[in-house]
């Protein structure tokens, strides 16, 4: 629960920084989403099957 209210007050803080420095942080967030599917989450699935090949050569 700690580790929660952490993440959501950062989150917060980040939102209220690039409020008050009037940068378009809609744009910011769409463009860290497309990042991240096309170069984090093709890495995440590589990886989860990967383990699933090993788990299931045993």
């Amino acid at each position: 629960m700690k580790k929660i209210i952490i993440g959501i007050a950062i989150l917060l803080g980040i939102w209220l920084i690039l409020g008050f420095s009037s940068i378009n942080y809609s744009y910011i967030i769409v463009s860290l989403i497309e990042w991240s599917t096309k170069f984090i989450f093709p890495w995440i699935f590589l990886y989860w099957f990967i383990r699933l090949v090993k788990t299931k050569e045993k």
